[in-house]
């Protein structure tokens, strides 16, 4: 679970990492920039989970996959948007690693 604390630090972090990877470009043609707030969320609630690129790649293909389908968001569709992510968090002192 993340506090609210932690929230405040992991959102604005997911949030860069999601908009720069603009699936289907709807941001690029002028989608509002809450266009991803649904997803953004879901990922922020599951950072808990993220110890490595191919923890974060899977949190973002269940959450997109969900979200509409699953053509384009497998985990290795997302792998390198995964590796972004999870490099951003831990830049930033928010994931614990796995040992």
């Amino acid at each position: 679970m993340t506090d609210r604390s932690q929230w405040k630090r992991i959102e604005p972090v997911v949030r860069k990492v999601i908009h720069d990877w603009d699936p289907f470009r709807l941001l690029e043609m002028g989608a509002p920039e809450d266009e991803w707030d649904r997803e953004i969320l879901q990922i922020v609630g599951r950072v808990n989970r993220v110890e490595a690129p191919e923890d974060a790649a899977k949190v973002i293909s269940e959450i997109f996959t969900s979200s509409f389908h699953p053509e384009g968001f497998g985990q290795e569709d997302c792998a390198e948007v995964g590796r972004k992510l999870f490099g951003a968090l831990k830049d930033a002192g928010l994931i614990r690693i796995a040992e």
